[in-house]
C-alpha cells in the first residue's frame, strides 16, 4: 500500500461456493509484521 502501511487478508480462498475472506484495515502494525515475516523467511531459506 505504501507510506509505511499494509493490509491483511486471510481465509479460505478455495471454499465453495465462494471464498471466505477476512480483511483487516490497513495499518502500520501489518507493515511491520510483513517486514518481520519477510526477514524471517529469507533468513530461514537463503
Amino acid at each position: 500500500m505504501g507510506h509505511g502501511v499494509a493490509a491483511y487478508a486471510g481465509g479460505n480462498f478455495y471454499a465453495e461456493p465462494a471464498p471466505v475472506l477476512k480483511l483487516r484495515d490497513p495499518g502500520r502494525i501489518w507493515h511491520w509484521g510483513k517486514i518481520w515475516f519477510e526477514k524471517w523467511w529469507l533468513r530461514r531459506w537463503f
